[in-house]
Protein backbone atom coordinates (compact mmCIF):
# COMPACT_ATOMS: atom_id res chain seq x y z
CA UNK A 1 0.00 0.00 0.00
CA UNK A 2 1.22 3.49 -0.85
CA UNK A 3 -1.39 6.26 -0.98
CA UNK A 4 -3.52 4.44 1.60
CA UNK A 5 -0.73 4.94 4.13
CA UNK A 6 -0.66 8.68 3.43
CA UNK A 7 -4.44 8.84 3.90
CA UNK A 8 -4.11 7.46 7.44
CA UNK A 9 -2.14 10.57 8.45
CA UNK A 10 -5.38 12.56 8.14
CA UNK A 11 -6.84 10.72 11.16
CA UNK A 12 -4.54 11.99 13.94
CA UNK A 13 -4.26 15.34 12.19
CA UNK A 14 -8.03 15.77 12.41
CA UNK A 15 -8.30 14.42 15.96
CA UNK A 16 -5.79 16.95 17.31
CA UNK A 17 -8.44 19.65 16.99
CA UNK A 18 -7.63 23.30 16.61
CA UNK A 19 -4.50 23.32 18.76
CA UNK A 20 -2.38 21.36 16.24
CA UNK A 21 0.46 20.49 18.67
CA UNK A 22 2.19 18.34 16.05
CA UNK A 23 2.76 19.27 12.40
CA UNK A 24 1.05 17.34 9.63
CA UNK A 25 4.39 16.40 8.07
CA UNK A 26 5.26 14.40 11.20
CA UNK A 27 2.19 12.20 10.72
CA UNK A 28 2.95 11.88 6.99
CA UNK A 29 6.48 10.75 7.82
CA UNK A 30 5.24 8.28 10.43
CA UNK A 31 2.64 6.65 8.18
CA UNK A 32 5.17 6.05 5.39
CA UNK A 33 8.27 5.54 7.56
CA UNK A 34 8.53 1.78 6.98
CA UNK A 35 8.60 2.21 3.20
CA UNK A 36 11.19 4.99 3.40
CA UNK A 37 13.23 2.69 5.63
CA UNK A 38 12.80 -0.20 3.16
CA UNK A 39 14.07 1.95 0.28
CA UNK A 40 17.14 2.89 2.30
CA UNK A 41 17.79 -0.72 3.29
CA UNK A 42 17.32 -1.85 -0.31
CA UNK A 43 19.83 0.76 -1.47
CA UNK A 44 22.24 -0.59 1.15
CA UNK A 45 21.70 -4.18 -0.06
CA UNK A 46 20.00 -5.35 3.14
CA UNK A 47 16.56 -5.75 1.55
CA UNK A 48 15.42 -6.04 -2.05
CA UNK A 49 12.58 -5.11 -4.35
CA UNK A 50 12.59 -6.94 -7.69
CA UNK A 51 12.65 -6.31 -10.56
CA UNK A 52 15.06 -3.47 -9.90
CA UNK A 53 14.19 -1.59 -13.12
CA UNK A 54 11.21 0.72 -12.59
CA UNK A 55 9.82 0.18 -16.10
CA UNK A 56 9.75 -3.60 -15.54
CA UNK A 57 7.69 -3.41 -12.34
CA UNK A 58 4.15 -4.71 -12.16
CA UNK A 59 2.30 -5.46 -8.94
CA UNK A 60 1.79 -9.11 -9.86
CA UNK A 61 5.46 -9.51 -10.82
CA UNK A 62 6.96 -7.66 -7.88
CA UNK A 63 8.94 -9.59 -5.28
CA UNK A 64 10.02 -7.97 -2.05
CA UNK A 65 12.32 -8.98 0.78
CA UNK A 66 11.55 -6.57 3.62
CA UNK A 67 12.56 -8.63 6.64
CA UNK A 68 14.34 -5.81 8.50
CA UNK A 69 11.78 -3.10 7.87
CA UNK A 70 8.43 -4.92 7.69
CA UNK A 71 8.61 -8.13 9.72
CA UNK A 72 6.35 -7.91 12.76
CA UNK A 73 8.96 -7.87 15.52
CA UNK A 74 11.15 -5.23 13.85
CA UNK A 75 8.03 -3.11 13.22
CA UNK A 76 7.31 -3.07 16.95
CA UNK A 77 10.80 -1.71 17.53
CA UNK A 78 10.53 0.83 14.71
CA UNK A 79 7.18 2.04 16.08
CA UNK A 80 8.63 2.59 19.56
CA UNK A 81 11.70 4.27 18.11
CA UNK A 82 9.67 6.61 15.93
CA UNK A 83 7.42 7.46 18.88
CA UNK A 84 10.49 8.36 20.94
CA UNK A 85 11.76 10.64 18.16
CA UNK A 86 8.33 12.22 17.78
CA UNK A 87 8.16 12.88 21.51
CA UNK A 88 11.65 14.39 21.47
CA UNK A 89 10.63 16.68 18.59
CA UNK A 90 7.23 17.75 19.93
CA UNK A 91 7.24 16.95 23.68
CA UNK A 92 3.69 15.81 23.03
CA UNK A 93 2.74 12.36 24.33
CA UNK A 94 -0.48 11.90 22.32
CA UNK A 95 1.27 12.91 19.09
CA UNK A 96 4.08 10.42 19.81
CA UNK A 97 1.54 7.65 20.47
CA UNK A 98 -0.26 8.52 17.24
CA UNK A 99 3.03 8.22 15.37
CA UNK A 100 3.58 4.75 16.83
CA UNK A 101 0.01 3.83 15.85
CA UNK A 102 0.61 5.04 12.28
CA UNK A 103 3.74 2.87 11.98
CA UNK A 104 1.81 -0.16 13.26
CA UNK A 105 -1.16 0.79 11.07
CA UNK A 106 1.16 0.79 8.05
CA UNK A 107 2.02 -2.83 8.80
CA UNK A 108 -1.63 -3.81 9.26
CA UNK A 109 -2.59 -2.19 5.95
CA UNK A 110 0.24 -4.04 4.24
CA UNK A 111 -0.93 -7.36 5.68
CA UNK A 112 -4.37 -6.79 4.17
CA UNK A 113 -3.40 -5.23 0.83
CA UNK A 114 0.34 -5.50 0.23
CA UNK A 115 2.88 -8.27 0.51
CA UNK A 116 3.20 -11.02 3.07
CA UNK A 117 5.51 -10.24 5.98
CA UNK A 118 7.17 -12.54 8.44
CA UNK A 119 7.13 -12.44 12.20
CA UNK A 120 10.93 -12.27 12.22
CA UNK A 121 13.32 -13.77 9.70
CA UNK A 122 12.50 -17.36 8.83
CA UNK A 123 9.30 -17.63 10.85
CA UNK A 124 5.97 -18.09 8.95
CA UNK A 125 4.69 -15.22 6.84
CA UNK A 126 1.36 -13.48 7.34
CA UNK A 127 -0.92 -11.46 5.10
CA UNK A 128 -3.26 -11.73 2.15
CA UNK A 129 -0.57 -10.82 -0.39
CA UNK A 130 -3.11 -9.08 -2.64
CA UNK A 131 -0.47 -7.07 -4.50
CA UNK A 132 0.93 -10.31 -5.90
CA UNK A 133 -2.08 -12.66 -5.91
CA UNK A 134 -4.91 -10.24 -6.79
CA UNK A 135 -3.38 -6.82 -7.53
CA UNK A 136 -6.56 -5.29 -8.95
CA UNK A 137 -8.45 -6.16 -5.77
CA UNK A 138 -5.57 -4.81 -3.70
CA UNK A 139 -5.49 -1.48 -5.54
CA UNK A 140 -9.28 -1.14 -5.37
CA UNK A 141 -9.17 -1.83 -1.62
CA UNK A 142 -6.48 0.82 -1.25
CA UNK A 143 -8.56 3.34 -3.21
CA UNK A 144 -11.60 2.50 -1.06
CA UNK A 145 -9.60 3.13 2.12
CA UNK A 146 -8.49 6.51 0.72
CA UNK A 147 -12.07 7.46 -0.16
CA UNK A 148 -13.33 6.39 3.29
CA UNK A 149 -10.70 8.31 5.25
CA UNK A 150 -11.04 11.41 3.04
CA UNK A 151 -14.82 11.34 3.45
CA UNK A 152 -14.47 11.04 7.24
CA UNK A 153 -11.87 13.83 7.35
CA UNK A 154 -13.98 16.24 5.31
CA UNK A 155 -17.11 15.41 7.35
CA UNK A 156 -15.25 16.05 10.61
CA UNK A 157 -13.95 19.38 9.38
CA UNK A 158 -17.48 20.34 8.37
CA UNK A 159 -18.81 19.42 11.84
CA UNK A 160 -16.11 21.58 13.43
CA UNK A 161 -17.25 24.55 11.36
CA UNK A 162 -14.08 24.51 9.25
CA UNK A 163 -15.23 22.96 5.98
CA UNK A 164 -12.72 22.28 3.25
CA UNK A 165 -13.19 23.92 -0.12
CA UNK A 166 -14.55 21.80 -2.95
CA UNK A 167 -11.18 22.15 -4.69
CA UNK A 168 -9.36 20.75 -1.64
CA UNK A 169 -11.77 17.82 -1.32
CA UNK A 170 -11.40 16.97 -5.00
CA UNK A 171 -7.62 17.29 -4.73
CA UNK A 172 -7.50 14.96 -1.70
CA UNK A 173 -9.57 12.33 -3.50
CA UNK A 174 -7.53 12.77 -6.68
CA UNK A 175 -4.14 12.50 -5.02
CA UNK A 176 -5.04 9.65 -2.66
CA UNK A 177 -7.69 7.44 -4.30
CA UNK A 178 -6.83 8.68 -7.80
CA UNK A 179 -3.20 7.62 -7.53
CA UNK A 180 -4.21 4.13 -6.41
CA UNK A 181 -6.64 3.83 -9.33
CA UNK A 182 -4.05 5.21 -11.74
CA UNK A 183 -1.84 2.24 -10.80
CA UNK A 184 -4.37 -0.28 -12.17
CA UNK A 185 -2.73 -0.51 -15.63
CA UNK A 186 0.44 -1.89 -14.01
CA UNK A 187 -1.44 -4.40 -11.86
CA UNK A 188 -0.44 -7.26 -14.19
CA UNK A 189 1.68 -5.66 -16.91
CA UNK A 190 4.77 -3.47 -16.41
CA UNK A 191 4.98 0.11 -17.57
CA UNK A 192 7.33 -0.93 -20.38
CA UNK A 193 4.46 -2.94 -21.93
CA UNK A 194 2.25 0.16 -22.15
CA UNK A 195 5.08 2.36 -23.42
CA UNK A 196 5.74 -0.17 -26.19
CA UNK A 197 2.07 -0.08 -27.21
CA UNK A 198 2.21 3.71 -27.51
CA UNK A 199 5.49 3.73 -29.44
Amino acid sequence: MVTGHFATALVPYALQGRSRPAPFWLFLLACQFLDFLMLGLAAAGVESLLPAQLLQLSFAGMRADMHASHDLLPVAGWALGFAALAWAATRNGPAALWCAALVVGHELCDLVVGFKHGVHGELPTLGWNLYTQAPVAGLLAEAALCVGITWWFTARRRQEGRPLSRTTVVALHGVLAGTALASLPVAHRPLSHWIALLA
